[in-house]
Parts: C-alpha cells; sequence; structure tokens
C-alpha cells in the first residue's frame, strides 16, 4: 500500500487482494449482524470524521448495515440503537439490530480487525492475488470472494498459518499451497484412480492435514517402518513382498 493512500482522506479504488483479505474475514459474513454475508468495505471509522481509506479501517459489511451505519463510527452507532431500544419514541436511530446483536458489535470489530490486520495474513492474499486486477464490475468482484471463499475451505488449516519452506519477500513459501517454491522439493507423479484419490483427500483432510503433508509424513516415515517389518519378516515373506 503507498504512502499517499495512507493519510488520504477520500474513498480509493482498493486492489482486488484487499477486497478479498477484507471480504473473506470474519467467515464472509457482515461484521454489524453477523447474519448477511459481506458485500462492501464499511469504513468502521467513516471518512466523513477522521477516517482513512487504507486496509487497517476496513471490516466487511452488507449493504443493509452499511446504509444504516451511515457516517457514525461503529461505537456511536452502536449507542444509538442501543438507545433506541431504551426510548423507542426519541428517535436515536432509525433503524435497529436485536438488541443482543448491538451488544456484541463492539467486540465482533475488534476481533475482525485484528483477524484483517494479522501480517502473515494479509502477506498471503497479497502474494496470491496481488497481480490481479480488480475487476470493473462489481458483482464480478463478489464472484471473485466466492471462488477465494471456496479455495480457502478446501485447506485442512489457514493456509498462512503454515510454515515457509524458505524466505521470500516477493512470492508465497508457505508448505501448504506454495510447498513446490522449496529449493529441495522433488515432485513425484503417483498414478492412483479418482476413487483412490478420492479417499486419500478425505482421510489427509480427517487428520487436519493436506494431500502433500499426509504424502510427506508417508515418505518420511516409511523407510524406517519398512527396515523394521523386513526385520521381523521370514526370508520367505522378504521375496514375496519385493516382488
Amino acid at each position: 500500500m503507498d504512502k499517499e493512500a495512507i493519510v488520504r482522506r477520500t474513498r480509493g479504488e482498493q486492489p482486488l487482494w484487499v477486497w478479498l483479505a477484507v471480504l473473506t474475514a470474519n467467515d464472509r459474513r457482515c461484521t454489524y449482524c453477523e447474519e448477511k454475508p459481506s458485500q462492501t468495505l464499511e469504513h468502521e471509522t467513516p471518512l466523513a470524521t477522521k477516517g482513512r481509506d487504507v486496509w487497517w479501517n476496513l471490516v466487511p459489511a452488507c449493504d443493509r448495515c452499511n446504509g444504516w451505519k451511515h457516517k457514525s463510527s461503529a461505537t456511536m452507532w452502536q449507542f444509538n440503537m442501543k438507545m433506541q431500544h431504551l426510548h423507542p419514541k426519541v428517535g436515536f436511530a432509525r433503524n435497529t439490530l436485536p438488541i443482543q446483536v448491538v451488544e456484541g458489535i463492539t467486540d465482533r470489530v475488534e476481533r475482525v480487525q485484528r483477524e484483517i490486520q494479522d501480517p502473515a495474513r494479509l502477506q498471503w492474499f497479497e502474494h496470491h492475488y496481488g497481480a490481479r486486477k480488480k475487476p470493473r464490475l462489481r458483482g464480478e468482484t463478489l464472484e471473485g470472494v466466492e471462488d477465494c471463499m471456496e479455495g480457502l475451505q478446501s485447506y485442512p488449516y489457514l493456509p498462512w498459518t503454515s510454515p515457509e519452506v524458505r524466505n521470500s519477500s516477493s512470492r508465497c513459501t508457505r508448505r501448504l499451497c506454495c510447498g513446490h517454491t522449496d529449493r529441495d522439493a522433488r515432485l513425484q507423479w503417483i498414478t492412483v484412480t479418482e476413487d483412490e484419490h478420492r479417499a486419500f483427500a478425505q482421510a489427509a483432510f480427517h487428520k487436519g492435514l493436506s494431500v502433500s503433508d499426509l504424502l510427506s509424513h508417508l515418505v518420511r516415515t516409511y523407510p524406517a517402518e519398512r527396515s523394521d517389518d523386513r526385520l521381523a519378516m521370514p526370508a520367505s515373506d522378504h521375496e514375496e513382498v519385493s516382488q
């Protein structure tokens, strides 16, 4: 993110990777109502006050909550909705969320902002989507978010929490998604049926591993287990297994 973007107070055109990083946070749900899917980048501190159009001031929101919150900060909007529930005839807020939802807004905003501001998470999105141009149409951007969510849900755990196989500032080197970038990595082709691959992938997922994680584990442990098995087997069995 350039320095000019950090200080400007006008709405700018955020790159695609920022849209994806923000809208996939909070499990793709609106930070405020936690009911509707996230649809827009919402400025937690509005641009009309002291807000900035940068990633650390953004949370995922649905269009309804974004419109209802309008130019209020999250804290002020929460206060107004609380007062509206207590004094419905006064008119603190034109529209309100259920009181149990209102009570949790501040905590959710803080939690979601911590998720978005996680350096490893931000770096992962920038490495994987930084070179992609943001679509002109909003609908196409939201389709990209759906595709991103589908990809993330295919991993057994969050890819940015996976160890890095080597240091690099220019590309992702997380073992789960980009382990092939390891200088010592060796690619090996195996032939399996579709059913065999599906069963192996499910077994890996249930163990909280990726397919490559489980394969690597088997490759590391099999030689030792094989050696132990051979020591325990009669000579005739050694010969049969070798064939």
